[in-house]
């Protein structure tokens, strides 16, 4: 990061506020005496940032005002940090912020740019929580502790883990008919074992699947009638 502070810092001023050829929605600011040929690069930082740092041209650089850039740099760099890494995968708040903790950035400025972030409609937990639950769904079927414990591992916990789960499961016909055609599949696959053994491997698998009590026992009857018939 460059010197923001120079010397004869209260003799200097915003001398330029150039947008930056790559990208107009970015600007470069440079420092130093009213006149300067060749005032110093103290920053680039987008427009925005710009605007809500209250920069203009003519204005004194101060010690306070190198302070506040200084600030701006440091959340530019995590935001656009942070945009890259949503834009190679989705991402919960909780996650993001892990990887921003191991950039180095300070929690404050880790919390600005999820609260931006979100502003934007880039980070969404309940979206990225959905998409989720649909993700986990369409590879094998799954119970509420399971989808629970995937939220949770991303993150997604609390009141809004609850919701999402419940809505996921409301429908308790579709819930048990996924988990015995899951046991009926895996049933199929143990056709060489005793019952008891495969009874108990079927639960097993369910219960890890994250199915409740009532939904393994309403599979494990289907297949002990399958077995009958």
């Amino acid at each position: 990061m460059p010197d923001l502070f120079g010397q004869d810092d209260a003799q200097e001023v915003v001398v330029e506020i150039r947008p930056t050829q790559r990208d107009a929605n970015r600007a470069t600011i440079r420092v130093g005496p009213p006149k300067a040929k060749k005032p110093r690069v103290v920053a680039t930082l987008t427009t925005r940032l710009i605007a809500d740092l209250g920069l203009r041209v003519g204005q004194a650089w101060t010690p306070e005002l190198a302070k506040q850039v200084e600030g701006g740099v440091g959340f530019d760099k995590a935001i656009r940090a942070a945009m890259t890494r949503l834009s190679r995968r989705s991402m919960s708040g909780w996650m993001l912020a892990g990887k921003l903790k191991a950039l180095g950035h300070e929690p404050a400025v880790i919390e600005a740019v999820l609260e931006r972030l979100a502003e934007l409609d880039l980070l969404d937990d309940e979206r990225f929580g959905r998409a989720l639950i649909r993700d986990v769904l369409s590879r094998k079927p799954a119970g509420p502790a399971l989808l629970k414990q995937k939220l949770y591992q991303k993150g997604i916990r609390g009141s809004l883990a609850d919701r999402l789960v419940a809505e996921a499961t409301a429908d308790g016909d579709a819930q048990r008919d996924s988990a015995v055609a899951f046991a009926r599949r895996k049933a199929a696959s143990m056709a060489d074992l005793d019952k008891p053994t495969r009874d108990r491997r079927l639960c097993g698998q369910l219960a890890r699947r994250g199915f409740g009590p009532d939904t393994i026992r309403a599979a494990m009857e289907a297949v002990q009638r399958d077995a009958s018939e």
